[in-house]
This record gives C-alpha cells, sequence and structure tokens, in this order.
C-alpha cells in the first residue's frame, strides 16, 4: 500500500453514493425530480437517517442556504483545532459534528460551538478504546502515510459507525457509548482498504477487500460477496426494481438482502464511484460512460451501454449530477469538466494551438482559475443551494453558478489545507482541514 501511495503522492480515495430518492425521502419526504424545485429554507440541525460523505453520497442537499462566500475575519463561527486528518470527510448527526484523524481516532464536536465532546482512539495499541484482545492484532503493516482515517464515518441518526484502514470498526451511540467493537480482515491488499461505510437499515455495508454486510446491532458478519472486488472508491446503493443492489466500482452489481453478486465487471473506475440518476448509471473516469439499468434484477442481466468516451486525465474527485448536468473535476490539472448527461459531451473545453502543427487544438475541461495547480483535488464537488462547490487540498473553493454557462462566483480560501469534502447544513458549512475543523456561517 505504502509503495503505491508513494507513486500517486498525497492520495484521498472518493466516491461514495447512496441515490438522491433514497436520501430525500429519508430526510424530507420529497421526490427525487423535486429537489431541484425545493426553495434553500432553513431547517433544524440535520436529524435525517443514513447520513454519510457528501450527506448521503450523491453530494447534493437537500433544503439548505449556506454561504456562498467566506473569509476567516468574517464568518468563520467557530474553528478547533483537532489532530491531523486522513481525507475523510466530517459528517453531523442531529447536533454533533463527527471527522477522524490520524492514527485512526473518531472525533465528536458539538456544531454549536465546536467543543470536542468525546474522542475514541481506535489505532494505538495502548488504546483503552480497544478491547484487550483485539490490541495484539493491530498492527499489520499499515499505518504513516497509508492515512489510517480515510473512511469517513457513517450514521443511522441514533448510532455512529466507523473503520480505520486496519480494519478495525467501533460502532457508538451519539453520546460516545460504544455498543460493539470488532476487526474486519477479508483481504490482503490494504491499499484498498479506504471505501467509506453506508448505513442501510439495519445493516452496514462496507468494501472492505471484498463485498460485505454487518448486523448494525452487534458487527457480526451478515454476508461476504467474496468475489465483489474492491477499488479505492464507495458502491452505490439503488434499486433495480424491487430490489436493492449496491453498483461497485468495479463494474459488480450485487444484491443487498444476501449479497448474491447478479453481474460483474461491467466497467471499472479506480477512484471514483459510480453516479446513478433515475435508471441510468454514469461512470466518469478516464473512460466515461453512461449504462441502462434493467426494469428487473436477475442473474446474469445485461446494461445497455447508452454512450462511451475516452477522456484525458485522472479523475479523483467523484461527480455529481443537476438537471441533466454532470459536473466534475480533473483532479491534477484542476480542469472543470461538465457535460451533457443523455449524451456525454463536454460542455466545457479548452481551445489552443499545437506549437508543432499550428493547427487548432481543443481539449476537454477548462481550468478553474483559483484552485491551485500541482495540488490534488481529491475532495467530491457538491450542490448546495444554488451553486456548485469545487476544491482543493490547498483550501480553496471554487463556486459556480449551476448551469451549462459555468459562471464562477468565487473563490474562496481557508488558511488551513481542504482535507475532505465539505458537509453543508441550514446556513453553514463545516470544513476539515488538515488540522482544523471550521464552523462557516452567517452571525445572528
Amino acid at each position: 500500500m505504502l509503495n503505491r501511495l508513494a507513486r500517486i503522492g498525497r492520495w484521498r480515495p472518493v466516491g461514495r453514493l447512496i441515490p438522491v430518492a433514497l436520501a430525500a425521502a429519508l430526510l424530507t419526504g420529497l421526490q427525487a425530480e423535486d429537489l431541484k424545485t425545493v426553495p434553500p429554507v432553513a431547517t433544524k440541525t440535520i436529524a435525517a437517517d443514513n447520513v454519510m460523505w457528501r450527506f448521503d453520497g450523491n453530494g447534493r442537499f437537500p433544503n439548505v442556504r449556506p454561504p456562498s462566500e467566506w473569509r476567516m475575519e468574517r464568518n468563520i463561527l467557530w474553528k478547533t483545532p483537532v489532530e491531523i486528518g486522513g481525507y475523510s470527510s466530517p459528517i453531523v448527526v442531529k447536533n454533533k459534528v463527527f471527522v477522524t484523524a490520524e492514527m485512526g481516532s473518531l472525533i465528536c464536536l458539538d456544531v454549536a460551538n465546536g467543543k470536542i465532546l468525546w474522542k475514541k482512539d481506535l489505532f494505538s495499541p495502548t488504546s483503552t478504546d480497544i478491547p484487550p484482545d483485539l490490541t495484539k492484532k493491530l498492527m499489520r503493516g499499515c499505518g504513516g502515510d497509508s492515512k489510517q482515517s480515510t473512511p469517513t464515518p457513517t450514521s443511522n441518526g441514533e448510532l455512529v459507525f466507523y473503520i480505520n484502514a486496519m480494519g478495525l470498526c467501533a460502532c457508538y451511540d451519539l453520546q460516545g457509548h460504544r455498543k460493539w467493537v470488532r476487526i474486519i480482515e477479508t483481504a490482503e491488499d490494504e491499499e484498498h482498504f479506504s471505501a467509506s461505510p453506508i448505513f442501510i437499515g439495519d445493516r452496514i455495508i462496507l468494501s472492505w477487500g471484498c463485498l460485505l454486510a454487518l448486523n448494525a446491532k452487534d458487527g457480526t458478519i451478515l454476508w461476504k460477496a467474496i468475489d465483489a472486488k474492491p477499488t479505492h472508491g464507495t458502491p452505490a446503493i439503488t434499486r433495480i426494481g424491487d430490489v436493492e443492489v449496491a453498483i461497485t466500482p468495479a463494474g459488480d452489481i450485487v444484491r443487498l438482502i444476501d449479497g448474491e453478486i447478479l453481474c460483474a465487471g461491467l466497467f471499472e473506475s479506480t477512484f471514483t464511484t459510480p453516479l446513478i440518476e433515475g435508471n441510468t448509471v454514469y461512470v466518469i473516469d478516464a473512460v466515461a460512460k453512461a449504462l441502462e439499468l434493467p426494469a428487473r434484477a436477475e442473474k446474469g442481466m445485461q446494461l445497455k451501454e447508452l454512450w462511451n468516451i475516452e477522456r484525458i486525465g485522472e479523475f479523483m474527485a467523484s461527480p455529481i449530477y443537476w438537471d441533466g448536468l454532470i459536473y466534475t473535476i480533473e483532479s491534477k490539472r484542476g480542469r472543470l469538466h461538465i457535460m451533457d448527461a443523455k449524451t456525454g459531451e463536454v460542455l466545457t473545453v479548452t481551445r489552443s494551438v499545437d506549437p508543432a502543427t499550428k493547427a487548432p487544438k481543443i481539449e476537454a475541461g477548462l481550468k478553474i482559475e483559483g484552485l491551485t495547480v500541482g495540488r490534488y483535488a481529491y475532495a467530491s464537488p457538491v450542490v448546495a443551494g444554488k451553486n456548485v462547490f469545487f476544491f482543493d487540498d490547498s483550501g480553496n473553493t471554487a463556486v459556480f453558478e449551476l448551469g451549462r454557462e459555468h459562471k464562477l462566483a468565487r473563490i474562496n480560501k481557508l488558511e488551513d489545507g481542504l482535507v475532505g469534502t465539505p458537509f453543508f447544513f441550514d446556513d453553514k458549512v463545516i470544513i476539515r482541514g488538515n488540522e482544523t475543523v471550521y464552523c462557516i456561517g452567517e452571525k445572528h
């Protein structure tokens, strides 16, 4: 794992997705198609079920009116120093903020003032948070730059679950009382121990060496899909007909009731999560494609390919869908890609002249001025209010108006780096910096 990380530099896995219809029903009872017309009104602090990375994984935060501009001297409501982060994102559950820290800690903060309410150490062999019988199994050669705390926590509104890069996982109530702790060991390749967990009812879905499901009550393994191979991203959860399935970044479709693999190898995405909108799966990577889901989930089912486009660049940030458009960012060059979801056409292009032939040259993607070239755009874009937000790991945020015209509204910068994808709620934003957690919003 460390060799791979050295090759790609500071690495952050991306891609965690639950379909918008499920999230909207859980939060507000709305239909998916209603989300784009919902007026941005203030709500009570989030108390929804199944909160995870980018709220529900797809990056669309409903019923919020967050600030589109922030400055250190203006609207930082609080900032709390914490240990260095491991690329995971913050989540907000009821009145609490949950973040992770190296080398594998889970930290709970008060959303009102940033005070640290409790902290659990899930790494050290001398930790009092780990049962003695597990401490001898901790050190498995995974540490240091491997980023123990890359997975983002998940919650069902009553419990919070976290797993670190060695497979040590624990479930707590929101007050920090431990329900259970155990080690999940499913594969030798710890490089892929990075995907974030997903709460689905009374189950926790993990891509951890393979795809598996845990009983949320006690952590016992309900099933393993041994042949559902992992990549760096987290599976997408959706329904085909009346069957709930996971679609993995490696292109496998797995039935969630029993772990049966219905079809395999449909595509492969190294870092990004499949994007599901309606009955279409979008895979946005060096090769981008759209696949139509069938009406029924059956063993050996086939997906119809709607379009397939080869692109140039590396995509670590997972895409987002809004009103017929797909937004994503090229991670190394900071280029914005807006795509027509029906055709795959890239609407943002860079025009230049080939220095050798003097012929006109057109490349997909448009440099986002204000994001740092040469730094990684690990964090995935989100839609909140009337804008779509893009981030780099230097602490810069580019705010665009939604639409085909890619209108840049402003660039925001923090003094700290930006580790994970920020979490938007009510009229506020939670940002996990390298060594600080920020709450941004207007003072009332």
